[in-house]
């Protein structure tokens, strides 16, 4: 458990409907960079759940004090569900 940070705090804080505070990436994979084998969404899993161990942040889950007494925590969640944060989009054809 660890207490976010004054900075973090106030994202939070400011974050509504109508001003979101999050973020997200998007990657493209180009097929062209692995032309031993095709680039498979189950691959791009594995990769990055064999790689969650090397930094705890993205295992984590905000927690927020009761009657908010306090500035909120990051926690470990317990069931993080890698599929809820990793998505496979695929184009419509003729892409792939």
């Amino acid at each position: 458990m660890q207490q976010l940070s004054g900075m973090d705090t106030m994202f939070i804080h400011q974050e509504s409907v109508r001003t979101p505070m999050h973020i997200t990436a998007v990657m493209i994979y180009d097929p062209a960079t692995a032309p031993e084998q095709p680039v498979r969404f189950k691959h791009i899993l594995e990769t990055f759940g064999n790689n969650l161990h090397k930094s705890p942040l993205f295992r984590r889950k905000l927690a927020t004090v009761p009657l908010q007494l306090d500035e909120p925590y990051w926690i470990e969640d317990g069931k993080f569900d890698l599929e809820h944060h990793v998505r496979h989009v695929a184009l419509p054809k003729p892409g792939d």
